[in-house]
């Protein structure tokens, strides 16, 4: 584990939405990067699936993986095992995305970082910032089958903004470092 969190300038945050929880079953509607304080998103409404996943492919081959960090919530147990599932599913995985999901893209995790405690400390930031969040992650999958695409953009580009905010408050903090401290004092005794 690295000391340092990467500076804000070399990350771009990473979330994505979907039906449902199984690969197998249910679909990606949206993947969403932030980076540089803008928002992007891919909408499966707009792109179909495949497109979605293809866009994000594209986002991925622009940036320079070896120096840019990927941060979001629960990146390597769900969004990037659901997307390699999806894009397998869509016929878009060949041996060369297969090594760059698994392999080059370099994953700060927060939920390994703040475990539980993530969704109060986003809220938090997201107040202290102005920012009301009345949609909730698992209200998604029921507003996109009722077509409620707009309360989707705006659940998107807060969680987005959160996130951003609560790692900047991160990278304020010597938190991340007293993390690494206390997890070496375990291993070492």
């Amino acid at each position: 584990m690295d000391a340092e969190l990467p500076p804000l300038g070399s990350v771009v945050f990473l979330d994505m939405e979907t039906t449902g929880l199984n690969p197998y079953q249910d679909k990606v509607i949206t993947i969403q990067v932030r980076r540089g304080g803008v928002t992007t998103v891919w909408r499966e409404w707009e792109l179909g699936e495949p497109g979605v996943i293809e866009g994000f492919f594209g986002f991925t081959d622009s940036v320079f993986r070896r120096k840019t960090h990927f941060v979001g919530y629960n990146l390597p147990k769900f969004d990037l095992p659901f997307l390699t599932r999806r894009a397998e599913a869509n016929g878009l995985l060949g041996e060369e995305r297969w090594r760059i999901l698994n392999s080059y893209l370099h994953v700060v995790d927060l939920y390994q970082l703040l475990g539980d405690h993530y969704v109060s400390a986003k809220l938090f930031y997201a107040k202290l910032a102005g920012r009301t969040q009345t949609t909730r992650n698992e209200d998604i999958p029921t507003l996109y089958h009722q077509g409620s695409y707009q309360k989707i953009e705006e659940y998107i580009e807060n969680e987005m903004q959160s996130m951003e905010l609560l790692y900047q408050a991160l990278l304020k903090q010597d938190f991340y470092q007293r993390l690494v401290q206390l997890r070496k004092n375990i291993i070492n005794r």
